[in-house]
């Protein structure tokens, strides 16, 4: 992929907020503050160029109206589980762990459904917010 300044600056970006769910705006404030400006379209093109390739999850938000992003760790083999999202600090959760072997079996076995789950997020409070 060809790499510009522009997608670098992005790619930093996502690189230091891998734990979190960023939008759009997120990107182009940032770079703005950076003296870096990007057009939205251009953020959104590399985006979707990135998500295709297996760079990064796009996920809907809470209400399906708009779209973020996050660093994609292919270690964790993200279209193979859910994943839990704090709506207090952002924090994205990988739900990687026997209970989704479970989950996806039972589905299966009684439902005769079998599941995919890229993009697929659970929303709630992790243990430090929702003290």
């Amino acid at each position: 992929m060809y790499r510009t300044n522009s997608r670098n600056k992005i790619m930093e970006y996502l690189k230091e907020n891998e734990s979190r769910t960023v939008s759009v705006s997120d990107i182009v404030s940032h770079l703005a503050e950076q003296n870096t400006p990007v057009n939205k379209t251009t953020v959104y093109r590399f985006l979707d160029s990135l998500e295709a390739r297996g760079e990064v999850i796009k996920y809907a938000d809470e209400q399906g109206r708009h779209s973020a992003y996050q660093l994609c760790d292919r270690s964790h083999h993200c279209g193979e589980h859910l994943h839990l999202k704090c709506l207090g600090c952002g924090q994205v959760f990988h739900l990687d762990c026997e209970f989704m072997d479970e989950i996806a079996e039972h589905i299966e076995k009684e439902h005769g459904f079998q599941i995919s789950c890229p993009g697929s997020v659970i929303y709630g409070y992790c243990s430090r917010c929702k003290k």
